[in-house]
């Protein structure tokens, strides 16, 4: 965060700062990349072994849909880290999960409009994913934790195989 700005005209620039310029930019760039993708494969492991064992059963059916609700802010948060690169990769990225969202019945074209910050991927969108990544999400997904956590007390701890 030191050495990002999350503007059109800065952000690939500081990205190769990063990488070529800073001390160990590059390592520390690439541990939070690995460490993300460990972190979506960790959640999805996780979820099958609940599944597998059955703990979504009562009582810890509520816990579940927590855990759920986790599993999406895991994914939004890898898909809004995504863009912040702001490469051509990352453009697309954005353009087919944006186009995606606008499909959605009722409210999507709504959403499309926000998260987008106009009718086409610009700054606006840069710095709107980059508060999404950075603040909103993390502080989300730090409450349903805080919710999961407590849930996997009261019922008891962790199940075990059925």
């Amino acid at each position: 965060m030191f050495f990002y700005r999350p503007t059109a005209a800065q952000a690939w620039d500081d990205i190769q700062i990063l990488q070529t310029a800073v001390g160990f930019g590059l390592l520390v760039r690439n541990m939070h990349r690995w460490a993300a993708h460990l972190m979506v494969l960790t959640v999805f492991l996780h979820m099958a072994r609940v599944f597998y064992h059955g703990a979504y059963k009562p009582p810890r059916e509520f816990n579940w849909v927590i855990g759920v609700m986790l599993l999406q802010l895991t994914l939004l948060l890898s898909f809004t880290g995504y863009l912040l690169p702001w490469d051509q990769l990352a453009l697309w990225a954005v353009t087919v999960g944006t186009n995606m969202m606008g499909f959605t019945p009722v409210f999507g074209e709504q959403v499309r409009f926000v998260l987008l910050g106009g009718v086409e991927i610009g700054t606006d969108t840069l710095l709107r994913w980059y508060v999404l990544h950075v603040l909103m999400l993390p502080f989300v997904l730090v409450i349903f934790l805080a919710i999961h956590f407590w849930r996997v007390r009261k019922d008891g701890g962790i199940s075990g195989p059925l």
